[in-house]
């Protein structure tokens, strides 16, 4: 016989039901673990607002940091340039 594979979102409330007429068809099922729902990102401060600026500042302190430790390769100022 020849067989095909559905994938299917089923209410939590149909979930007994539709597990039983699988069993008594003797259709073979698989079911995946519901996946965990991820907290939305905080959103980003506007470019302009002082928040943005500082976690700029920021961010570039710790580049700077990276780079005087050897762990981060910053482009030349002609590699910068030719990007323009």
């Amino acid at each position: 016989m020849e067989t095909r594979q559905i994938t299917a979102n089923i209410p939590s409330a149909y979930y007994d039901t539709i597990v039983t007429m699988f069993k008594g068809l003797g259709i073979d099922y698989n079911v995946k673990p519901k996946k965990a729902v991820k907290a939305p990102k905080a959103s980003q401060p506007e470019p302009d607002s002082k928040e943005y600026i500082l976690n700029s500042i920021c961010q570039g302190m710790k580049e700077v940091r990276l780079w005087e430790q050897g762990k981060l390769k910053l482009p030349t100022l002609e590699e910068a340039l030719n990007e323009l």
